[in-house]
């Protein structure tokens, strides 16, 4: 449970606000080779980027969770030091439990938040990064997926979450993915070989938010292109930087 997790010590010492992210990954048996290799490529540069920021790096709280066979959490929220690494994800041959891996990342994120009020810290909006290359597979999926869409839909409307929705070659279930956000106009799609750019994008946008105070909306202004399309990464980092130097 996700309430085992919780530790005081885990939160530092820094009384900056912070950024709670949490990674929802798809690691079903469709990931497996080439994409499962640019994820995690992708993460450990993400988690590079973080900690070589003294603001990010005591700002940003990162957990991820996996979701494939089972849902695991491979990486609980806790201190960010330079020697932290990702662990190593693998991607599994069987279901796809997407909506039980979006509640218990909600649950995680709701622990830290909790966590936050009780310390005194105060915090921006917490971020869901759910990344996904099919459709809710395996007992009560769809009865899982729909709760998780009510939870978020819900935070999301009253701004008390940031929901990033992603996409991963032509095999997604659009009409699903697209559910879980009700601000995002498309869910971002993308190449797993445009995994880099894309946990690029992320880093730079959390930049933005702990040391330059760019406004939540700004993640959610950026055009994508549906239906296994890939997203012009470029056009992400511009728009960026252009909120940036504004």
């Amino acid at each position: 449970m996700a309430e085992e997790l919780f530790n005081a010590s885990d939160f530092g010492t820094s009384t900056k606000r912070r950024l709670p992210i949490c990674f929802a990954l798809d690691t079903s048996g469709s990931m497996m080779g080439n994409p499962i290799r640019q994820l995690n490529m992708g993460l450990q540069n993400f988690l590079a980027s973080i900690k070589a920021n003294d603001d990010t790096r005591s700002s940003t709280d990162i957990a991820i969770i996996t979701f494939g066979s089972k849902v695991e959490v491979v990486m609980p929220f806790g201190k960010i030091s330079k020697e932290n690494s990702v662990p190593e994800i693998s991607a599994s041959t069987t279901l796809t439990p997407i909506g039980e891996g979006v509640l218990t990342a909600l649950e995680l994120l709701n622990m830290r938040k909790e966590g936050y009020k009780e310390l005194g810290i105060k915090y921006f909006q917490p971020w869901l990064v759910v990344i996904t290359d099919g459709a809710p597979q395996g007992p009560n999926a769809m009865a899982n997926m729909e709760l998780a869409i009510k939870a978020c839909n819900e935070l999301e409307a009253n701004d008390k979450l940031v929901v990033f929705n992603i996409g991963v070659g032509s095999g997604v279930d659009w009409d699903i993915l697209k559910r879980l956000s009700v601000k995002r106009e498309e869910p971002i799609s993308v190449n797993s070989a445009d995994f880099g750019k894309l946990f690029e994008f992320l880093g730079s946008s959390s930049s933005s938010i702990v040391s330059s105070g760019m406004s939540d909306d700004a993640l959610y202004n950026i055009s994508t292109e549906p239906e296994g399309e890939s997203v012009d990464m470029d056009d992400f980092m511009k728009y960026i930087d252009d909120e940036e130097n504004s």
